[in-house]
């Protein structure tokens, strides 16, 4: 299955490089062909979704109290193609006191694009990611 990873990590983190690594690790183990698109340093034109099958959206949460999702997440979502119908998952990583918040205003973000997600999850460490990764798609 063709899978696109899409992030809002900071890379130079070795947490999030590592929670990246094992998520495409697992789901490529899985079969699937993953593609990764850093959605905080790469255009959002250059973004097409109609390629892919499955859409796994990963983000973190704020380090301090209170729930929100990246702008930048809002601006993909609303100018990078149909995301109708696909099927898909959300992950937030763990950094603060909302990420229950958070994954929540992320999935209904996605549901409201009309995503049909099949899995959510918080990640806590890199090993809790390879774990999650194996039901991307």
């Amino acid at each position: 299955m063709r899978t696109l990873i899409l992030h809002f990590l900071d890379t130079k983190n070795e947490k999030h490089a590592g929670i990246l690594k094992n998520l495409e690790k697992s789901a490529v183990s899985n079969g699937h062909q993953v593609d990764i698109f850093n959605g905080t340093t790469e255009s959002a034109d250059s973004l097409h979704t109609i390629a892919y099958e499955y859409i796994a959206v990963v983000t973190t949460s704020p380090n301090f109290i209170g729930a929100k999702l990246p702008p930048k997440l809002l601006e993909i979502l609303s100018s990078s193609g149909n995301f109708s119908g696909k099927k898909g998952c959300a992950f937030v990583v763990k950094s603060g006191l909302s990420s229950n918040k958070t994954i929540h205003l992320l999935m209904k973000e996605l549901e409201k694009q009309g995503m049909c997600l099949d899995y959510f999850d918080i990640i806590e460490s890199i090993d809790h990611a390879a774990a999650s990764g194996k039901k991307i798609g």
